[in-house]
């Protein structure tokens, strides 16, 4: 079974359907998800259900770029630990530390 088996099929404006979707793209949601927390919130409504499958965390265009930057840096870092180049490799490992610390910090402050 489905946790969310029910659909409301909901006829709107093309204003209106607009504003929903600009709303939903700055909270970083699916359409879908950011009408089922307004409905939760004007409700006063608390369910597990509906609010784990709403609002995902998204990951912000400038934390993903950097995040697959680290990841080219380990992978780059394979030629020099196979090489036993220990300085280089430790040199790589400081900066990927350097960027990945801090996003780590920041996604459990907003969890």
């Amino acid at each position: 079974m489905r946790p969310l088996p029910s659909v409301l099929g909901v006829k709107l404006s093309a204003d209106l359907r607009a504003r929903i979707a600009a709303a939903a793209r700055d909270e970083g949601v699916s359409d879908s998800a950011w009408l089922r927390q307004c409905a939760l919130d004007r409700l006063g409504v608390e369910s597990a259900v509906d609010a784990a499958s709403g609002p995902r965390p998204r990951i912000p265009p400038a934390e993903l770029e950097a995040l697959s930057g680290v990841v080219r840096e380990i992978g780059a870092l394979h030629g020099p630990a196979s090489l036993g180049k220990a300085d280089e490799v430790l040199e790589g490992l400081d900066r990927v530390r350097a960027v990945l610390i801090p996003l780590c910090v920041g996604l459990a402050r907003s969890a």
